[in-house]
């Protein structure tokens, strides 16, 4: 065998391998559209628009939901990383489709802490590939309106103990000289600025404000000998964990045979 020419072919050979290797290359890519390198699906929530969004306890909210896909969409997972939350239409399944809007409903449970942030994964798939979005809900207490106010009246005939103050765990049983004396018999009594009668418009509020004040045994600021008066008095009190806010708005004072009849009346909130 001629040795030189042996190795001229060899070297030959080895000069045009890169060429046959991207010759190959190419034929198998164009045989196998699996080795085709495809975009990714495309996810957007166009609706709401901001990334965080309060929901009040028990309320839902509705997120808008874009896909598309060149190779046609498969899924859509829908996911949080919080319990009590309920999705509507967070999993379907599509057709091939290249684009679909879909609407996805969560709803925030009454288990759900106040103040706690969910996080939101929406999840696309197509034929080989997936793409994700996510938002966030900000779960709310939703508070509690107070009661429209009521009237109420406490009335003291003679010597007789005072009527209508039960409700509010109040007791009236004596007079000094010049005052009624207003006792507590309830979990807490309290007088608060006049300006809560308007301030404070939820059960919330009314607690936190109760709460905070200080806890008094007895109030004496309504006359017990004035035939007549005006007051803009704000009380409150906690009766087995139920709130009252009570405003005292006058008293009338009449002398009869039977004593002095003095009457408080006003309003009342809970």
């Amino acid at each position: 065998m001629n040795t030189k020419r042996t190795i001229r072919i060899m070297k030959k050979t080895i000069k045009f391998l890169p060429v046959i290797a991207i010759a190959l290359a190419g034929l198998f890519t164009a045989c196998d559209g699996g080795l085709i390198e495809d975009n990714p699906p495309t996810i957007s929530v166009n609706s709401p628009s901001a990334d965080t969004t309060d929901v009040y306890i028990g309320d839902s909210i509705d997120f808008t939901v874009s896909m598309s896909s060149e190779t046609g969409l498969a899924t859509l997972s829908t996911v949080t990383n919080e319990g009590g939350i309920s999705l509507t239409g967070g999993s379907q399944t599509f057709e091939g489709t290249s684009a679909e809007t879909v609407t996805v409903t969560a709803t925030v449970g009454s288990e759900v802490a106040d103040g706690t942030v969910i996080t939101v994964t929406f999840t696309v798939t197509d034929e080989a590939k997936q793409a994700s979005a996510q938002k966030y809900i900000k779960a709310v207490r939703k508070d509690t309106p107070l009661s429209e106010a009521k009237d109420f009246e406490w009335k003291r005939v003679g010597g007789a103990d005072g009527t209508g103050l039960e409700t509010f765990g109040l007791v009236w049983t004596s007079n000094t000289a010049t005052n009624a004396i207003i006792k507590k018999g309830s979990d807490k009594f309290v007088e608060l600025d006049a300006a809560t009668w308007s301030s404070l418009t939820s059960l919330e509020a009314l607690k936190a404000a109760v709460d905070a004040a200080t806890d008094m045994e007895r109030w004496e600021k309504v006359s017990a000998t004035q035939a007549s008066q005006t007051y803009d008095y704000v009380l409150a009190t906690i009766v087995s964990g139920k709130y009252f806010l009570i405003h005292v708005t006058n008293s009338t004072v009449k002398v009869s045979d039977v004593g002095s009849t003095i009457t408080i009346a006003g309003k009342y909130k809970e």
